[in-house]
């Protein structure tokens, strides 16, 4: 009977599978009683049970940590990722991230890190391969959030869109019911930046950052398209004692094809060619990190006021 019920129980969950639905296949709770007994099965949790006696795998931890939590509950952040396949700078994911509606109660497992959502409706779950998970914008931004860092956190929502695994536009209609979360303001501009780069050039201002520094204003500062036509540069000219040319420039789109950096790359060696002097930044770089890049532009002789 065993051989009969297993496939069509426990198969599809990777030998996982709660003990109400082994006697909804026709299990006894006598016969799962003596499975674990004999210790050819596991339990683990309160509701679950693994039909072997070994170690569990990644997905198997997958399939407990939704199973044995009796309310609504999703994979999401960079789990909600990594099961659609994201690769985030080459990194091995280390926790699976679950998420479950605040003030539940849920058994702990140390390889799960639990977060509570006030915000987790049944149009926040879909199933990927069986397991709830939050929809993928919703991962990416739950992600960025989690992210200790403001710059993983921008550069992982860029990851996301260049992977394919949602669009920038999800991504800013998703960030319309996020509520005060960690990088909130930056992650905003990130999106703003991969839509298409207008919003984020219009908030760098480069001469306020010279009077900032003291340093001479750029002697031109212009925008730039790329070749879709999205506002996406922008060029800031200094003309030093003796001719020397320096140019800044920023950077507004956050998510670069490789096709899209190797013609920015033929147009910084025409630039170079040129005998201008080239410093690249992105526009993140040009909001949150304006005393590095202010140093620079100083030790490439920009003159102080």
């Amino acid at each position: 009977m065993l051989r009969t019920v297993l496939p069509s129980v426990v198969v599809a969950q990777h030998g996982v599978a709660t003990v109400a639905q082994l006697v909804g296949a026709g299990l006894t709770r006598d016969a799962v009683r003596a499975q674990v007994a004999a210790r050819r099965w596991q339990r683990v949790g309160r509701h679950c049970v693994v039909t072997h006696n070994a170690g569990l795998s990644r997905q198997q931890w997958a399939w407990v940590a939704v199973l044995d939590h009796p309310g609504r509950v999703a994979l999401g952040g960079m789990t909600g990722l990594e099961i659609r396949g994201f690769r985030f700078f080459g990194d091995q994911m280390d926790k699976l991230h679950v998420v479950v509606t605040r003030g539940t109660t849920y058994h702990r497992f140390p390889p799960v890190k639990i977060h509570e959502s006030r915000r987790l409706t049944e149009l926040d779950v879909v199933r990927h391969e069986g397991l709830p998970c939050t929809r993928p914008a919703r991962s990416a931004l739950d992600a960025a959030a989690w992210q200790p860092s403001r710059l993983y956190a921008v550069a992982l929502l860029a990851a996301v869109v260049q992977q394919k695994l949602c669009s920038g536009q999800e991504l800013a209609d998703e960030l319309r019911y996020v509520g005060r979360v960690r990088h909130k303001q930056p992650m905003r501009l990130a999106v703003a930046d991969i839509i298409g780069g207008a919003e984020a050039l219009s908030e760098v201002d480069v001469a306020e950052l010279c009077r900032r520094f003291d340093l001479a204003p750029p002697w031109r500062q212009r925008v730039r398209r790329d070749r879709s036509g999205r506002r996406r540069y922008l060029d800031c000219e200094w003309v030093l004692a003796g001719g020397k040319v320096v140019v800044l420039e920023v950077d507004g789109s956050h998510h670069l094809l490789v096709e899209s950096w190797e013609r920015d790359m033929k147009r910084e060696r025409g630039i170079v060619i040129s005998g201008r002097h080239v410093l690249r930044c992105t526009a993140s770089e040009a909001r949150y990190e304006q005393p590095q890049l202010a140093a620079d532009l100083r030790a490439m002789g920009v003159p102080t006021l």
